[in-house]
């Protein structure tokens, strides 16, 4: 891969659940194979060497460095899509390099995700990192930055409670049935697979549980679940996991389901059976709770949980916003270092140019001790003068000034601005 300039820019575009509805989001949503396909054009077209795309069901994102607008990537990202240039108005442009990386920082950290401090977008990040990757597409600018987003997030785990609790009905409900069921064998019957259904089942599936019924009017939306250990149940026959399932969890409203006392039948066996009610209006009959071997748990409860969770995440903001802050300037300093390194490598080679030529002009007729002797010496005079022109440049960065001390170091070496490094 052809190495960036340090000066080269860092844009960043922007499609998100903050401004866009999920009727726009959806048609700008990209897999892996169209990423991918992106990411080739964009190194054809512009020449891009560095850059990275982000598809998730809240956000398309990409980022890249280069000299091109964010706008010409964003026109050549629409006609690829088969758009018109009027869809730009939903895209943020951002060409602004530290708005750039404290963007994907933000996003990384999930600062910005529709469900506050969402577990899943780090990994969401790892992928798209990989695939840049896998492509030849992340220089040293991008390893840099996504390892710092990687570090930034471990911190925040390790050090805030802000990815603590269930900050979502979906997951809450999964935490639910950890607490009801410590054996993930016992059979769990999901009845209705909409956005929350299906994610309540993913969850479950993710976390092991081996004896699941789904249950929905449509098979389709249940057919990339189904295996060995999760079979589909049409939901004529609703019935059926009232009488096989320990724990029921209901995912659809009140209007479409009621399941009462009269649909239990007599409970076998010794132990409890669960319902988790997350219809408005509620599905399952509060009568139920009567039974003292039924235990329900209707929506407001497991909101409860979700906003409990949200409580304890929006607390630790400050703390996350500290250390993204510090995790920033770290890296910022880190690219300004690197504005250096180049003219670095240009004075150590002047060194040793000067260095060779004395050494070959002055050890003709030396003895191999000698020799070995000289070489010692000026290889540590030169790492001692080299020194002292690193400490001042990395200094001049962090204050801001190191072009004017890198203009008198070329004029006092004779290196050239485009000379090879």
């Amino acid at each position: 891969m052809k190495e960036i300039s340090p000066e080269t820019p860092f844009r960043a575009i922007s499609l998100s659940h903050h401004e866009t509805p999920v009727e726009i989001r959806e048609v700008f949503a990209l897999d892996a194979a169209q990423s991918s396909q992106f990411l080739s054009g964009i190194r054809d077209v512009f020449g891009i060497n560095e850059a990275l795309v982000l598809s998730t069901c809240n956000r398309t994102e990409i980022y890249f460095c280069h000299e091109s607008s964010a706008e010409q990537v964003l026109n050549y990202f629409l006609a690829l899509r088969g758009a018109d240039t009027e869809f730009s108005s939903w895209f943020q442009c951002t060409s602004e390099t530290e708005a750039s990386i404290k963007h994907l920082i933000r996003v990384g950290a999930g600062l910005e995700s529709r469900v506050l401090g969402d577990f899943q977008i780090i990994n969401q990040v790892k992928t798209a990192y990989q695939l840049s990757a896998d492509l030849d597409m992340a220089g040293p600018f991008l390893h840099r930055l996504l390892h710092t987003v990687f570090f930034l997030n471990k911190r925040i785990v390790q050090e805030t409670s802000f990815r603590s609790g269930s900050a979502s009905v979906s997951y809450a409900t999964k935490e639910l049935v950890e607490d009801l069921l410590s054996d993930t064998r016992k059979t769990v019957a999901l009845i209705g697979l909409g956005e929350t259904g299906r994610s309540v089942a993913l969850n479950l599936i993710e976390n092991g549980y081996t004896n699941l019924i789904l249950c929905n009017r449509t098979k389709e939306k249940a057919e990339d679940l189904l295996s060995d250990s999760v079979r589909f149940v049409p939901f004529e026959n609703w019935q059926t996991c009232l009488s096989e399932a320990t724990l029921i969890i209901s995912a659809v409203s009140g209007q479409h389901l009621q399941i009462k006392e009269d649909d239990l039948g007599n409970i076998s066996g010794t132990g409890f059976r669960y319902f988790i009610d997350l219809g408005v209006p509620r599905s399952v009959d509060p009568a139920l709770e009567a039974n003292p071997r039924v235990i329900l748990y209707n929506i407001d409860k497991v909101q409860k949980r979700v906003d409990d969770a949200l409580d304890l995440r929006r607390s630790a903001i400050p703390q996350v916003e500290a250390i993204l802050e510090k995790g920033m300037a770290e890296f910022l300093e880190w690219t300004r270092e690197m504005q250096v390194s180049p003219i670095i490598q240009q004075i150590k080679n002047s060194l040793e140019t000067i260095r060779s030529e004395e050494m070959a002009r002055f050890l003709k007729k030396a003895t191999e001790e000698q020799a070995a002797w000289a070489e010692d010496l000026t290889k540590g005079l030169m790492q001692k003068i080299l020194k002292t022109h690193v400490v001042q440049l990395k200094a001049a960065c962090r204050r801001g000034d190191a072009e004017s001390l890198m203009e008198g170091l070329r004029q006092i070496f004779q290196i050239g601005e485009g000379q090879e490094s």
